[in-house]
């Protein structure tokens, strides 16, 4: 699909500010099985239109069935973009309500790939304390649901969707990528036993890190 139907290219985000850091690893590196959308500050997919318009984009890694799922949902969303009887309200409307609905859609296999790393999970509970967040879950009444005394966070494909959705056709150079990536752990070294540095705490992009003792 990515062959037939797709323009493949890429950009280096290396300086860009809301890069994340991940101590140990280099370009030759291989990647490794984790859950959809873990390292969403180093990793963005974005699908565009060819006049530059996102039509879906997926922070992080993602499991090759669900990124072919979600290939397919932005064709869906490309024909929509490309209808001449729809006024840009109707498809700006139309938008919002597919991504929506594609979760309703999507199966338990999605869900279960889609849940947290702890250490990034741990990152949006104690963001709490600063405000709401829209990576966690709420019950009926509005209060944060929990399981086990621990707030319950959404799977990252609904976090994803629901983002989204606020993002009807917006123009890839007007996209606000560091807000859209925003949760988790900016900083994090799963590679200590290698790299031989030890964890770190992360301070701010553009500062040094300083080591944990």
């Amino acid at each position: 699909m990515l062959q037939r139907d797709f323009v493949l290219g890429w950009m280096n985000n290396k300086f860009e500010p809301y890069v994340g850091a991940s101590h140990g690893y280099n370009k030759r590196n291989s990647c490794i099985g984790t859950t959809n959308g873990a390292g969403p500050r180093n990793v963005q997919i974005f699908v565009l239109s060819p006049d530059l318009v996102v039509l879906h984009a997926l922070p992080g890694f993602w499991h090759p069935e669900d990124f072919a799922r979600e290939l397919w949902f932005a064709k869906e969303l490309y024909a929509l973009w490309k209808d001449g009887s729809k006024s840009r309200a109707t498809k700006d409307r139309l938008f919002s309500r597919m991504q929506l609905a594609e979760l309703r859609n999507e199966p338990k296999t999605t869900y279960a790939r889609s849940t947290w790393q702890g250490f990034d999970a741990g990152t949006e509970r104690s963001r709490l304390r600063s405000g709401a967040r829209d990576t966690v879950l709420v019950d009926e009444n509005g209060a944060l649901a929990r399981v086990g005394g621990r707030v319950k966070m959404k799977p990252i494909n609904v976090l994803v969707h629901e983002r989204m959705s606020r993002r009807p056709f917006v123009k890839f150079a007007d996209f606000d990528i560091e807000s859209f990536i925003d949760y988790g752990r900016p900083y994090y070294d799963n590679n200590a036993s290698v790299d031989g540095m030890g964890p770190h705490l992360y301070t701010k992009p553009g500062k040094k890190s300083r080591r944990m003792r």
